[in-house]
């Protein structure tokens, strides 16, 4: 379950392998929207004010309930006084050739990733300045713009039915889908519910709807 990427904990579960692939056909289902590189459930609006509602849909009301019970071992593990609730949720449809662009995550404590479809060939990497070379105006790497020579780097393979929580502000992108068959991704945010409480005066108090 628990594992480090660059140091910083991760979290892997794995979804029953027979009900992997009515999950499958239900994103399929879904309307999707081009973007530059790939395709975005048309759920999503861009202004922010709604959509990203994902996990309110009825056919994933039980996909979305083992999804808070990974996101439950992943606060009990943290030490956390309260339960991690989603607050955010949408998909992404890449075909032969598309990938995502490079992002983190905003408004959120945890991200997390759902592989719904593609192959263990093509990957989500996520990068992390190297503190060697992060203050420096050395460059004894050579060209700056392989920033992979520069940064830590961590690769996951897309594997259907893994769920990956991570931490949201680590930048991350994928890989070209080299498959013929599309991959499919579900990508949630997740935020502490109820109080978190440092002590005496300082108290957040959050019911997320």
């Amino acid at each position: 379950m628990k594992d480090y990427m660059m140091g910083i904990p991760i979290y892997r579960f794995y979804y029953d392998e027979d009900k992997r692939e009515d999950l499958f056909r239900k994103f399929q289902q879904l309307n999707w929207v081009r973007q530059e590189s790939n395709y975005i459930w048309e759920g999503v609006d861009i202004d922010g004010h709604s959509g990203s509602d994902l996990h309110k849909l009825p056919q994933f009301q039980e996909f979305f309930g083992w999804i808070h019970e990974c996101l439950a071992e992943v606060s009990k593990d943290l030490g956390m006084q309260n339960t991690l609730k989603v607050n955010s949720a949408w998909a992404n449809l890449n075909k032969k050739g598309d990938k995502f662009h490079l992002h983190n995550h905003n408004n959120c404590f945890v991200s997390s990733n759902y592989y719904v479809s593609g192959s263990p060939k093509d990957k989500t990497v996520w990068y992390k300045p190297n503190p060697y070379f992060e203050t420096s105006n050395i460059y004894p790497c050579g060209d700056y713009d392989d920033t992979a020579k520069y940064e830590l780097v961590h690769e996951e393979p897309t594997e259907p039915g893994k769920y990956v929580v991570f931490h949201p502000t680590i930048v991350h992108e994928s890989t070209p889908n080299t498959s013929t068959r599309d991959r499919i991704t579900m990508a949630c945010d997740a935020f502490p519910d109820g109080l978190s409480n440092k002590g005496a005066t300082s108290r957040l108090n959050v019911r997320l709807l």
